[in-house]
Parts: C-alpha cells; sequence; structure tokens
C-alpha cells in the first residue's frame, strides 16, 4: 500500500532483487523445518533478582568510591592533560590503549615507560594500561589466520593456536603488566579492548586449530571424527549446523580459550599479584574468544572488571555469572554532556553506584564537564 505520508505510489512489476558487487554469491540454503537431532534444547529462566551476588570479592577501592575510569589513548605528550582532567574531576582510575608497536621493548619505549611509571608513581591515580585485541590479533605476525564460516580468511589470528598465544598475546600482556615494574602503586592492572576483534570472531572459528579442538570435545566415534577432520573449511559450519553440533562446537572453543587464559592469567598474577584484568567493549561481548577470555581471567575473588556502554550491565553480569564469568560492572556516562542538572544527578546514582559498581566516560572533556563530574561522585 502506499506511504501515505511520503507520496510513494504502491510498487508495480515486481522483480527479484540483485545484488551488484556483492563480495560473495547468495547461497541458496533454506533451513530445515525440524531441529537437528543432536541440537540441545535452551531452557530460558526467570527474571533474574536485582540482588548483588555477596560470594564475589570487590576491592578496597571500589567498595569505598566506586569505579570512576578514564578510558583514552596513551600519547607522552598528552599524558599531564589527562591526569589534570582526572584530578579535576574526582576519577580514580586512568585506562589508555598502548599502541602494539609501543610495546616492543626498545631503548626509546624503556624511557618512555620510565618516565610515564615515574609520573603515575607521583599520583593516587590507579593505572590500567590497555591494548587492542583487534590490532594485538592483526599484527600477529607468527601463526595461522582464522577462517570464517564461508571458509575464508578473517583478518585475525587463530583464536586457539598455540603459535598465536605464545608469539602474540603472552608477550603483549606481559609487558602490559611490566611497564611499571609489575609495581601495585604504579599499575592496578591490565586492560582488553575488545571492539572489532569481536565481530571477527563472532563469525568465524574454524581454522584447523579450532576445529580440531572442538571437534575432539564433541564425543565422536573414530570413523566419524576422521570424516570431519577431512571438510574443507567451506563447509565445515554448514555440517555442524545441520547435525545440530554447531552449539556444543562454539562451546568446546570458549572452553579451550578459557583453558589458555587461566594459565596467562595465573602467569601474570605471579609477576605483579595484586593484578586486576578489565575488559572495554560497545558492544556486548558475545563471541566465543571474548567469553573464553572472560571465563580465563575471571575469579570470584578477582572478578573482571567490565566497562562496557550496556545501560542493563548489571543484569548482563548476572547472566554471566551462571557460565562462570565473574564480574563488576561500570555504566558509562556520555562525556559530551558538560553538565548534571540535580535531578539528572540523582538518578543516575542509583544505576551507577548501587546497581553497579562505578561508571567509566570515553575521553577526556572540558573543565566544566571535570567539574559537574566531581560534584556528582560527592
Amino acid at each position: 500500500r502506499p506511504a501515505e505520508w511520503a507520496h510513494v505510489r504502491a510498487a508495480t512489476r515486481p522483480a527479484p532483487l540483485h545484488l551488484a558487487a556483492a563480495p560473495r554469491p547468495v547461497e541458496v540454503h533454506p533451513p530445515p523445518l525440524d531441529a537437528p537431532d543432536g541440537a540441545a534444547a535452551i531452557a530460558l529462566g526467570d527474571r533474574p533478582s536485582a540482588a548483588r551476588d555477596d560470594s564475589i570479592a570487590v576491592s578496597g577501592w571500589i567498595a569505598r568510591q566506586g569505579m570512576r575510569v578514564l578510558w583514552s589513548r596513551f600519547t607522552p605528550y598528552a599524558l599531564d592533560s589527562l591526569l589534570d582532567f582526572v584530578d579535576l574531576a574526582a576519577l580514580n582510575a586512568l585506562a589508555t590503549i598502548i599502541p602494539v608497536p609501543a610495546l616492543d621493548d626498545t631503548i626509546g619505549t624503556r624511557n618512555i615507560w620510565r618516565v610515564t611509571a615515574e609520573r603515575m608513581q607521583a599520583t593516587s591515580v590507579r593505572w590500567f594500561p590497555a591494548v587492542s585485541l583487534h590490532a594485538l590479533a592483526a599484527h600477529r605476525g607468527e601463526g595461522a589466520d582464522e577462517v570464517d564460516a564461508h571458509g575464508e580468511l578473517a583478518p585475525v589470528g587463530c583464536g586457539l593456536d598455540s603459535v598465536f598465544w605464545r608469539t602474540t598475546v603472552r608477550p603483549a600482556l606481559r609487558q602490559l603488566t611490566r611497564l611499571g615494574g609489575a609495581r601495585s602503586d604504579v599499575i592496578t592492572g591490565i586492560a582488553l579492548d575488545l571492539d572489532s576483534a569481536m565481530t571477527y570472531y563472532r563469525g568465524s572459528g574454524f581454522c584447523e586449530a579450532d576445529f580440531r579442538l572442538g571437534l575432539s570435545r564433541l564425543e565422536l566415534d573414530s570413523a566419524e571424527l576422521s570424516r570431519m577432520v577431512a571438510l574443507p573449511p567451506a563447509v565445515r559450519y554448514d555440517t555442524l549446523l545441520e547435525r545440530g553440533w554447531l552449539g556444543r562446537y562454539f562451546s568446546a572453543l570458549e572452553e579451550g580459550v578459557a583453558e589458555r587464559a587461566v594459565g596467562l592469567r595465573g602467569e601474570l598474577r605471579r609477576l605483579h599479584p595484586d593484578l586486576r584484568f578489565a575488559f572495554h567493549a560497545t558492544e556486548i561481548p558475545s563471541d566465543w574468544f571474548s567469553l573464553g577470555l572472560l571465563r580465563g581471567f575471571s575469579t570470584r575473588d578477582t572478578p573482571v572488571l567490565l566497562w562496557l556502554a550496556e545501560p542493563r550491565a548489571q543484569e548482563l553480569v548476572r547472566r554471566y555469572a551462571k557460565r562462570g564469568i565473574y564480574a563488576l560492572s561500570a555504566l558509562r556516562l556520555e562525556a559530551g554532556r558538560a553538565t548534571f542538572g540535580s535531578a539528572e544527578a540523582a538518578r543516575l546514582r542509583v544505576p551507577v553506584f548501587s546497581e553497579n559498581s562505578g561508571f567509566w566516560l570515553d575521553g577526556a572533556g572540558s573543565d566544566s564537564l571535570g567539574r559537574a563530574l566531581r560534584r556528582f561522585v560527592r
């Protein structure tokens, strides 16, 4: 029927839709009418209660003040201005994304981090040096590429490739931990930015290392396992989907990432016994690689810190706890807002300090914003 408000005539002469210059042809693959025999049913529980999980330990500084985090990019010449804004806004934590090349151990980077550590030590700010997971996975150097559901290469490292973990993930996180000499008066924790990488891992998981580990945990007989291992990458996703194994397969990949993260967490905490782990994302982490990292780096005694843009983060935290992910969430505040009126401030205090464990904002703002935040946290 015509759109009354737009003066568009009714459609005539319908024709098939043709996609010009599409990256790949559209596959005509109708879904089955019934669920495959191996597909497991998912029970949807009741809405979780608003009560906090008292079994999760909360650091003293978070229990007293709540997280008040500034998330920004690291540049040596802008560090003083960031610290000035943190002081003006009465924030207590600074997270800075560090370019991957700056983590190389050279004379130049040593001087940068020595000066930065001395500057941070002179403040009471808790520092979380961070790295982008996408940048880390894209600069993997050695190791295999990830493979997506269509059998094509993705621009990130194979998530369960031991070379990727040994030569890329482990050295980068160890270097982050050592930037302040692994001292708690300089570095409180390290952070991973999950943005962009989540998109690639969400549609992937079929490189050789992933596929072999995932199949090994499906409890297949030897003949079936041999047939599956021989499948080319382009048909692996469809085969798992049609046989009802896809859910268990991705759960196996998540478990494999979690096991590697547990080992790395122990190693990093031997370098820095009080080290905390934080994760930043503008979307809800839901891919197997990100969920595996969250599971592996979190415990009840040392829950991970989640800096998400999700307004219902506390409800998400309760769902995560059911799958073994223990976390404390901070609510994102819009840095572009110059003032907080009394009514708005009263409305925000409940979700920030009661339903969540604090707040975070992206990038330093104006002096007026800093003064408004200082009044807000009083």
